[in-house]
């Protein structure tokens, strides 16, 4: 048996290794040649992350924010959300859910939360689910659905100064078609703005776009659709904004226009693009012509528009190339201008999704949706950043993508313990690894040991620390040590905000097997071993063993604080 434990403690610690760095301008990344989804793993948790590939780097970017997107597609295996630091590494991960959207920093009641979509996207281009919102531990405290029976669709959801919130929902009703070439009445997919008290749920406002447009209005080809289960989706709305008149901003896709409508009597003040745009082109159709748009924002003190002019559907994939818009408005003179375009270095064609921010620097950040990039551009639309987390040969084909892709400032403290992992390394000692999911304050990592589970937290004694790098860090300890460890994680002032469990170096399993390290083709040949040497009985052992230790063990008796 002692042979076999032996030879699955080396072959662990091969495959144990610590933060990888971000590709750099790799063409085999770009050409799939490691896969269509390329991931991290890690030794002190099960979760995973994307190793990106960065094209393009720039001390102009916005380095002291984090990266928030939702990475879903058949290649992810799991739909998740996540926050990424600047140089790429793992910062917080969250999954357990069919699907997830929209993962977004907002302000309530002068608290930041993280909030997002989670539901049933496989249906019809849209959602049907809930907006949740998480509090910076990460709890969730609450939970925000439709009025009237209705479902939260996926595409939008936004808390107001005042404690309201609005978002986009989707509900089948039946309209003449016949201006479409039909022969009577059919099915379509309105789409409606509902807005809310968050404490109450009392629906303030809704407002319906067959009531405000006609169906003739779409650029969506109807062929099959508007029948009973092929629903003509004409509208698809995909964005709303709000301004300090309390007047709505929405986007429609398929109507490839912008609309500006009345928030307390719900008619048009005017629209910009489509069928019926009413405003003046000063840049020769440019700043009017955006078809399969998303994400249009106010900018510039409501002076100008901002969107991700998709360009492209999935139906017209290859008409333009995608990229971002920023558009001068003059509300009095109804005249439209393109002040500056963003568009990527591989001219990417976005079949759909896609997001566009205005950074506090001024810079433009850009989501490309069903294509797995994002790019910072400078305010005038120099490529200043450009980052893939999947693969260039692959783009557009859907097999990992995220709706959107934003940058914030975020600080979170997770009320879970730092998670730790320790590797025998042959006969050189441990390697112990240590990551705490969510934690944005821990810039050091303090290692202590005891041979009394028991002591008070003063006789622990400390034994190295290490400067936090990336998502976990790594030990590497020597052959002779006090028989329990912990980690601690320090903030910069060196207080401390977590302890991670205790590890008793003389448990056999103690080494953490750790399966998930394995890799697939190699699953097989460990199974075996497992069978033969009846490992399985022996971490069942361990496990119940530690399990009764931290039963007995004192509670921490350490002062944890929160910047």
């Amino acid at each position: 048996m002692k042979c076999f434990h032996s030879l699955i403690f080396i072959f662990l610690i091969q495959n144990a290794v610590a933060d990888l760095e971000v590709y750099h301008n790799n063409p085999d990344f770009d050409a799939g040649n490691y896969g269509a989804y390329p991931i991290q793993k890690y030794n002190s948790t099960d979760i995973v992350s994307p190793r990106l590939n960065v094209l393009q780097s720039s001390s102009e970017c916005e380095d002291e924010l984090y990266t928030f997107l939702t990475p879903r597609g058949g290649a992810t295996n799991e739909a998740s959300a996540m926050i990424l630091d600047s140089d790429g590494n793992l910062v917080w991960k969250l999954q357990g859910y069919n699907q997830i959207y929209n993962l977004l920093v907002q302000e309530y009641k002068g608290e930041q939360y993280l909030t997002f979509w989670a539901g049933n996207d496989a249906v019809g281009g849209h959602g049907a689910g809930f907006y949740y919102v998480l509090d910076t531990s990460y709890n969730q405290v609450m939970k925000i659905g439709a009025v009237g029976g209705l479902d939260g669709d996926l595409h939008e959801f936004r808390i107001t100064e005042q404690g309201t919130a609005f978002f986009t929902v989707y509900e089948i009703v039946q309209v003449d078609l016949t201006k479409l070439g039909k022969s009577s009445f059919g099915p379509i997919w309105d789409c409606l703005i509902q807005e809310i008290d968050i404490v109450t749920g009392e629906l303030l406002f809704q407002w319906r776009a067959a009531d405000h447009f006609s169906i003739a209005d779409t650029y969506r080809e109807i062929s099959d659709r508007g029948e009973p289960g092929r629903e003509l989706d004409w509208f698809h709305m995909n964005s709303i904004d709000k301004d300090p008149r309390s007047n709505y901003f929405v986007s429609s896709r398929y109507l490839h226009a912008i609309t500006y409508i009345n928030g307390r009597t719900g008619e048009i003040i005017w629209t910009l693009g489509g069928k019926k745009n009413m405003f003046k082109d000063l840049s020769n159709g440019h700043a009017t012509s955006f078809a399969y748009q998303h994400d249009a924002r106010w900018s510039d003190n409501y002076t100008t528009i901002t969107l991700f002019n998709n360009a492209v559907d999935d139906e017209h994939p290859r008409i333009a190339v995608t990229r971002g818009l920023r558009i001068r408005i003059n509300q009095k003179e109804m005249t439209a201008e393109l002040v500056a375009d963003y568009v990527n270095p591989h001219k990417i064609r976005g079949i759909s999704q896609g997001s566009f921010q205005t950074l506090p620097n001024g810079n433009a950040f850009m989501g490309y949706g069903n294509t797995a990039a994002f790019t910072e551009y400078s305010h005038n639309g120099t490529v200043l950043c450009d980052t893939h987390y999947g693969p260039e040969s692959q783009f557009g084909a859907g097999h990992v993508q995220s709706y959107r892709i934003y940058k914030y400032e975020w600080h979170g403290w997770p009320t879970s313990d730092p998670d730790v992992a320790i590797f025998r390394d042959d006969d050189k000692g441990f390697r112990l690894f240590v990551s705490w999911n969510g934690a944005t304050e821990v810039k050091e990592w303090m290692l202590q040991a005891t041979e009394e589970p028991e002591t008070d937290d003063e006789d622990w004694e400390d034994l190295a620390s290490l400067e936090r790098v990336g998502f976990e860090t790594q030990f590497d300890l020597g052959s002779s040590y006090q028989r329990y460890m912990r980690v601690l994680g320090l903030d910069s002032s060196g207080r401390v905000l977590g302890v991670s469990d205790t590890l008793d170096i003389t448990q056999e399993d103690a080494w953490n097997l750790a399966p998930l390290r394995i890799e697939q083709t190699e699953t097989g040949w460990l199974n075996i071993l497992i069978g033969v040497c009846g490992l399985t009985g022996l971490g069942v052992g361990f496990r119940e063993g530690l399990a009764s230790w931290r039963s007995r063990r004192k509670p921490i008796q350490l002062q944890l604080g929160q910047a």
